[in-house]
């Protein structure tokens, strides 16, 4: 199944992208908790807006901490008027969270499809990779898999650039691609990085999805992206 083209004519607007992300890290997670050993791992389909790494990795690690307590054993409030609001924009953001039962549930990999809100203006783009960053230095692996054509920022080369790593090899500025980044546990300045750049025309690689607990499985990223196509009527006619 080739990787077509979703933000140009002839195939956009004919499925919204939005539509077929979801479908796509749906069935993303379906085989990898078909394909991961079974009460070892679990894979869940994440998409919403804006929420950063730290959330998620303290939903599965950080122990409870319960509110402090008044005098009277009352929960303490507070009330105030904010000296004034924010209206901030956080762009879409679409994964797959891996989870391993090991010593409770924690956080062993990500896979984020980029968005083209996470490329459209630099304060998403840094946001983004210091997101993926946060999830390196806790031992996570990440995928970021890019095919969107209509922004031309690489966010793999703003995730080396805020890793300060000037010499690592950089791709195409408006290139796609799929990149899987694996820390070591043991070593937590050394990262494993697997490069792939994607092209419109072309099968989409596949690439090592690098877990915690040190073990890679192959992540077949064109079997889910052709069923998403196919799922949405645009298999015969990309």
């Amino acid at each position: 199944m080739p990787l077509l083209d979703h933000f140009r004519p002839p195939i956009q607007g004919r499925a919204p992208w939005t539509s077929v992300c979801h479908l796509w890290i749906a069935e993303t997670m379906k085989l990898l908790n078909r394909s991961l050993p079974k009460g070892e791992y679990r894979a869940f389909a994440e998409a919403r807006l804006g929420e950063m790494a730290a959330a998620d990795i303290a939903e599965y690690e950080s122990e409870f901490v319960a509110p402090s307590l008044s005098d009277d054993g009352s929960v303490a409030t507070m009330k105030s008027t904010a000296l004034y609001t924010l209206e901030a924009q956080f762009p879409d953001e679409f994964e797959v969270q891996i989870i391993e039962y090991r010593e409770g549930m924690r956080l062993s990999a990500v896979v984020e499809f980029v968005s083209p809100g996470n490329k459209d203006r630099e304060s998403h783009r840094q946001r983004f990779a210091n997101k993926c960053i946060v999830y390196l230095e806790k031992g996570v692996g990440v995928v970021v898999v890019d095919v969107v054509t209509n922004r031309h920022a690489n966010l793999h080369n703003e995730i080396l650039l805020a890793l300060e790593c000037p010499n690592a090899p950089k791709l195409a500025e408006s290139g796609l691609y799929v990149v899987a980044y694996k820390p070591d546990i043991w070593n937590t300045t050394t990262i494993d990085v697997w490069p792939h750049v994607a092209m419109v025309g072309q099968p989409i690689p596949s690439v090592p999805l690098p877990l915690r607990s040190g073990l890679n499985y192959l992540l077949d990223l064109e079997s889910t992206y052709a069923i998403a196509i196919d799922e949405h009527g645009l298999f015969d006619k990309g």
